[in-house]
């Protein structure tokens, strides 16, 4: 097998890691918070299968972030406080996702620092940048990643009603420049960053 092919197909478990904690974390804590349903649905294991979305998968190997897990469905109604849970449900699983990120991040270090297997270092730099790249890319306003629900919670009724009616035109804008690769490399930059920064931070790079 052609080396290029076998160090991208390595990339394949960081995306399975990924967006399975993504939405594990969004099925435990809405079940923490009363929620039954992802219970019921499944949905509360750590079990890749359970979470698999062909199009999110394939979606988050070409751009490298911008993919998405089977949604965790959730019912707020169960919640004691409405608000604050809803926004801990949609905010917290990326901040799982940038948490893992930045350990894998210190465990392919102190390999790569060591004499590691190439492949298993590939490996682990995948697991770190999925990780990383999904929680940066949930930052966008851009459906289906979890800042349009903060958005839900936090603007006012009037203004999200207005974002909503435009949401398929950003959605298709959005989807049209990452295709063509304009974006791409500029979240790169910033996924990147955001691994140096952690990574300086705790002492990792």
């Amino acid at each position: 097998m052609n080396n290029t092919v076998l160090v991208l197909l390595l990339g394949i478990p960081g995306i399975i890691v990924a967006t399975t904690v993504h939405e594990f974390m969004r099925a435990l804590l809405s079940t923490i918070f009363g929620d039954n349903y992802p219970k019921s649905q499944g949905r509360l294991t750590l079990n890749p299968v359970k979470h698999f979305e062909p199009i999110g998968f394939l979606m988050m190997f070409y751009s490298g972030g911008f993919g998405w897990g089977k949604p965790v469905e959730t019912s707020a109604l169960y919640y004691k406080n409405r608000k604050r849970d809803t926004l801990l449900v949609a905010i917290l699983p990326s901040v799982v996702n940038l948490v893992l990120g930045i350990i894998f991040l210190g465990i392919y270090q102190a390999l790569q620092k060591n004499g590691g297997s190439y492949y298993l270092i590939a490996l682990l730099n995948y697991v770190a940048y999925y990780n990383v790249g999904l929680a940066v890319y949930n930052i966008l306003p851009v459906a289906p990643m979890d800042c349009v629900k903060v958005l839900a919670v936090l603007m006012p009724a009037n203004q999200y009603f207005k974002y909503m009616q435009n949401e398929k035109l950003i959605q298709m804008i959005f989807l049209f420049l990452l295709f063509f690769g304009l974006i791409t490399g500029f979240m790169d930059r910033i996924v990147y960053g955001v691994m140096a920064l952690f990574g300086g931070i705790f002492g990792l790079i």
